[in-house]
């Protein structure tokens, strides 16, 4: 039998995930919605489905056994309750939200409906991440740092990502992905502490009114310290994960890893498409009613969200904050 999926959001992402989902055996493709009908009508006519402008709408109209939500982070409206009413399994991007408070009454309402949901932390699926994970464990670790440099993104011309109330920011919209890499490999966090910097971009794009730079410093609950450090001052992406142990230096970066000794430098480089594996494990999860498959549920990405969205009430309060989820 076919698993029946309907999208909610008809972007960039969202075409990367049809992509790989066109791939997998046993993909039917009945519902596309977006708020611009020309994006829902062209990725009906690629892949197949009735093309909508309200979710709500395509909801009601159509039987789905799984919801992809690809939508800009200011643009959730609810669409996730409306799956959660209707027990339809769903992909959600990243960042979930951008009100924790929110997120966690959603994140309640999946406990209680027992609905299986997937994060889009795709870093999470690449073999090597796994490999590093397992290599970490022999290990005596005491300090872990993250690095996602990057560049204004869309030149400044697509307005929501560099406006805060829009997108949240470099930290909860993009560098998210390397924070929440970090939890995966190292464990959850209990305490953290933020700087920023600003008064570039802001003199070059009329509208930006996110930070230039943000530093973010953190405790872990197994008593590893680290830091993530994120900008969008650079021309082009540079993005990687330190993890410093007793006699060794484990590095991820792109799809490699190096495992540096000091006498002996081992290299591992991944060859996999980790989208690809984050929507055959949902999928697999869909099939199953089982989500053994998925890295990333909803619960685990509120963890990851709450330090995103708390890194910034540190910095303008000035003090430490520690987490509650």
């Amino acid at each position: 039998m076919d698993i029946r999926i309907g999208f909610i959001g008809c972007g960039g992402i969202a075409k990367a995930h049809m992509m790989r989902l066109s791939k997998i055996e046993g993909i039917k493709f009945v519902s596309m919605c977006d708020l611009n009908e020309n994006f829902a009508k062209e990725c009906a006519e690629i892949y197949g489905g009735n093309p909508y402008t309200d979710f709500r709408k395509m909801l009601d109209n159509e039987k789905l056994d799984a919801c992809y939500i690809c939508i800009p982070p200011f643009a959730h409206s609810g669409q996730e309750e409306e799956c959660i009413e209707r027990n339809i399994p769903f992909f959600i991007e990243k960042p979930i939200h951008l009100d924790l408070e929110k997120a966690k009454m959603i994140n309640e309402k999946i406990k209680e409906k027992n609905v299986i949901t997937s994060v889009g932390y795709v870093l999470r699926y690449f073999d090597i991440v796994e490999q590093l994970k397992s290599e970490i464990k022999k290990e005596k670790i005491g300090l872990v740092r993250g690095k996602y440099y990057g560049e204004v993104p869309a030149g400044g011309k697509k307005l929501w990502l560099i406006k805060k109330e829009m997108s949240g920011g470099q930290l909860i919209e993009q560098a998210t992905h390397t924070l929440d890499l970090m939890r995966y490999i190292c464990g959850d966090v209990e305490e953290i502490y933020t700087y920023k910097f600003e008064g570039i971009n802001n003199k070059i794009y009329p509208e930006y009114n996110v930070e230039d730079a943000l530093t973010l410093i953190m405790k872990f609950k197994n008593g590893i310290i680290g830091n993530l450090t994120c900008t969008w001052l650079l021309k082009g992406y540079d993005i990687d994960i330190e993890i410093v142990g007793k006699d060794v230096l484990f590095l991820f970066k792109r799809n490699t890893i190096e495992i540096n000794r000091g006498i002996k430098v081992e290299q591992y480089i991944s060859n996999i498409d980790p989208m690809y594996e984050e929507d055959l494990a949902f999928i697999k999860s869909v099939k199953e009613n089982n989500p053994k498959y998925i890295k990333s549920d909803y619960n685990d990405a509120l963890k990851t969200l709450e330090i995103t969205i708390k890194a910034h009430e540190s910095e303008q309060k000035g003090q430490p904050i520690k987490l509650t989820v």
